[in-house]
């Protein structure tokens, strides 16, 4: 007369890991310096910032003599620059349940999840470092807090068993530390294919609770559909930090993309759009070819042929 459903054995998981679009016009080895150089301190300087100076080395150019220190002092004296230049990136993305509107799901949350791979992938095969960040809940987490008990005497009870709560009272991070590492690649791939929407902690307050674990030799790339004000202030005091910083914003509509690029042009953040698919292997080839900065500033215009 009555069914009954329930968990007879032990559940077995099965990781989907997410998609890594290839990219087509680029050659990572013909681009990347030959043999293994240091990453973590100065990799390229700009001449026009000068920090201070020091002794003549051998094979110093003549443009980097000091020639006042010179005429001073009676020794040949060089410049040293400023680093301009970063390497690696640590990808921040937003995953709180209000950033992602029920009539955009799962299309979005999918689009950053393999945006994110995919530069990930490809800063890694420069071998450079890489690391992510998100406020997103972790899916083995849940299922081993939670578990799988439940009201089971219906079908859609046993269903509901195995979905997240509805509220979350997670107010950690989710983390891989921006390392090179040859594992590291692996680690934020299994990061990504675990990730949950979830309303545990809001965007702004992520970047206030990470920010003291990202390195500023490396870029910050946020993936986020929705820029408010709240959020636009938080990146530009990241910026003003001392982080490189630019932001995808993952959204179909031109008009959503032009609401959120005002507030953080604002900000001085370069904003880039995060579109579709193609948008995807775009910004990826633009930041390996290290036109990312151009690319936003051209409001996405770059194609990968231009590179």
């Amino acid at each position: 007369m009555y069914r009954r459903y329930r968990v007879v054995t032990r559940p077995h998981f099965l990781t989907v890991y997410p998609q890594v679009l290839p990219l087509r016009h680029y050659q990572i080895a013909s681009r990347r310096p030959i043999g293994d150089i240091v990453l973590t301190h100065r990799l390229y300087e700009d001449p026009t910032r000068i920090i201070g100076i020091r002794k003549y080395e051998a094979g110093d150019p003549l443009n980097r003599v000091h020639w006042r220190a010179t005429a001073r002092t009676g020794i040949l004296h060089s410049k040293i620059y400023e680093p301009s230049v970063v390497a690696g990136a640590t990808l921040v993305i937003d995953f709180h349940r209000t950033s992602h509107p029920s009539q955009h799901k799962p299309v979005r949350s999918e689009r950053a999840v393999t945006a994110a791979a995919t530069l990930a992938n490809a800063i890694f095969e420069l071998r450079q470092q890489v690391g992510l960040v998100t406020n997103a809940r972790d899916a083995a987490d849940r299922i081993r807090l939670e578990g799988w008990a439940g009201d089971l005497r219906t079908r859609d009870a046993a269903r509901e068993s195995a979905t997240m709560l509805a509220d979350s009272v997670r107010l950690r991070p989710l983390t891989v530390p921006t390392r090179r590492r040859t594992d590291q690649f692996m680690r934020i791939r299994e990061t990504l294919a675990r990730m949950e929407l979830t309303d545990g902690l809001p965007l702004t307050e992520l970047l206030w609770e990470a920010a003291d674990q990202m390195p500023k030799d490396a870029s910050v790339i946020v993936i986020t559909p929705v820029v408010d004000r709240p959020i636009s202030i938080s990146l530009g005091n990241l910026k003003r930090q001392g982080y490189a910083v630019t932001v995808l914003v993952n959204t179909y509509d031109e008009t959503d993309y032009g609401d959120a690029s005002g507030p953080l042009f604002a900000q001085g953040v370069t904003s880039v759009h995060l579109k579709d698919e193609e948008s995807v292997v775009t910004i990826a080839e633009a930041y390996l070819a290290g036109h990312l900065a151009e690319m936003a500033s051209a409001g996405s215009g770059l194609r990968p042929s231009e590179f």
